[in-house]
């Protein structure tokens, strides 16, 4: 026994040198190598026979390419400057029951009647008026304006203090911050509207009655204010009031503007600039250096064309004034301009507030500043039964063209001239 346990002990070592042999390590270094480390699997082990196989994954699909998709208009962006209150519709003295007749002006100018004719037939005096669209046809906030500040700019034909007054220009400029985009509704003074605690009227005398009445929000301002949200949606934010003499002041400030008068015109203008002397001459198409005075009449103008044609010129001349105040950069002077016009213009907007507009308007494109004016195609042509010749407002189509605002035309490019001019 004790012989074929030395055998098998022989045997053994014998092996054990052949693995050393084979493997070239000596058992000293075999004791001194370092221990092995093993890196973990990143997967499952497969046994072959013992894993059971997985099904191979389906090669990747080949990417389709996605049609390139438009990129979302940004929403105007909301912008308010001292927003006020809504306007209530109360008037501190009760209004009449009837619709008061229109008040005759202080001065009653002999004008003799637009020789521009409109394009719709004119309703006679025994004729029953269109029926107003009721004011609850209009949008609360029309959508083009939601997110727009929007400036009610009012000419007033004020010759005497506190006393009642009429508008003799209506515009809005909806001013969007995000888009570098402005846009300019002007409305005729002869648009038939609802004037609450009044009843139908022209848009112009909501002023008269508004200051007549007391009307809680600001007198005038605020019936005004309150006449144009309820008969077209448009919400106004601020307002800036000018009389006459504060326009001819403004101009001069600016060291006069240069007007491109597209369409010939005649009336009462200035012999040259700067000259008080008047005669009946017509304005030729071309480039016009206009002072206070000069201005005031070319953008007050109507007896040989129309108060719609009116609305036009004012609109280019406020880019001229624009470009002016470019041209002179009247940032660092507007302070100094605040001071010595502030106490003659009426306004709601302080002098940050104008700064931060002045910037705005300098870097606007002229081909982004659009105009709108409410003319013979968004009315029709009536005369009631007083005998006065108003403009009756087709609210489907005035509609349209506020959606389509900053799709409008440029100011300086508008196609609504008068008919003798195209």
């Amino acid at each position: 026994m004790l012989r074929h346990f030395r055998l098998r002990l022989f045997l053994l070592l014998c092996l054990a040198a052949a693995a050393l042999t084979a493997c070239a390590v000596t058992p000293a270094e075999l004791i001194r190598a370092p221990a092995v480390s093993v890196t973990p699997a990143r997967g499952p082990v497969i046994i072959p026979g013992v894993t059971p196989a997985t099904p191979a994954a389906p090669p990747p699909a080949a990417e389709t390419a996605l049609p390139p998709t438009e990129t979302p208009t940004p929403e105007r962006t909301p912008v308010r400057l001292k927003a006020l209150p809504p306007p209530t519709e109360t008037p501190t003295e009760p209004a009449p029951t009837e619709t008061p007749t229109e008040p005759a002006p202080t001065e009653t100018p002999t004008e003799p009647a637009p020789t521009e004719t409109p394009a719709q037939p004119e309703a006679t005096a025994t004729q029953t008026p269109t029926p107003i669209p009721l004011a609850e046809e209009a949008p609360a906030h029309h959508p083009s304006l939601e997110n727009t500040l929007n400036i009610l700019i009012v000419g007033s034909d004020e010759r005497s203090a506190n006393g009642p007054w009429r508008s003799d220009v209506i515009m809005v400029a909806a001013v969007d911050f995000s888009s570098r985009e402005v846009g300019v509704i002007s409305f005729p003074r002869d648009l038939w509207v609802r004037i609450p605690t009044v009843g139908e009227n022209r848009i112009n005398t909501a002023t008269f009655f508004g200051d007549l009445y007391k009307y809680e929000d600001n007198g005038g301002i605020g019936l005004l204010r309150t006449t144009i949200g309820q008969n077209f949606g448009i919400r106004i934010d601020h307002y800036v009031k000018i009389d006459f003499d504060s326009f001819v002041n403004v101009v001069d400030a600016l060291s006069g503007i240069t007007v491109e008068v597209d369409c010939p015109i005649t009336g009462n203008f200035p012999r040259e600039p700067g000259s008080s002397q008047l005669m009946w001459r017509t304005l030729q198409p071309g480039e016009y250096e206009m002072d206070g005075v000069f201005a005031l009449r070319y953008v007050r103008e109507r007896k040989t064309t129309s108060d719609v044609d009116r609305t036009r010129r004012q609109q280019r001349v406020l880019i001229a004034m624009r470009d002016r105040a470019r041209e002179i950069n009247i940032i660092p002077r507007l302070p100094a301009l605040y001071d010595a016009l502030h106490a003659t213009i009426e306004t709601d907007l302080g002098l940050t507030d104008i700064i931060a507009l002045a910037r705005l308007g300098i870097l606007i494109d002229p081909d982004d500043a659009h105009g709108l004016t409410i003319g013979f195609r968004e009315t029709t042509s009536h005369t009631t039964a007083s005998g006065a010749r108003v403009l009756l407002p087709d609210m489907a189509a005035i509609n349209r063209d506020l959606l389509a605002l900053f799709e409008q035309p440029s100011i300086l490019k508008n196609p609504d001239k008068p008919a003798s001019c195209r």
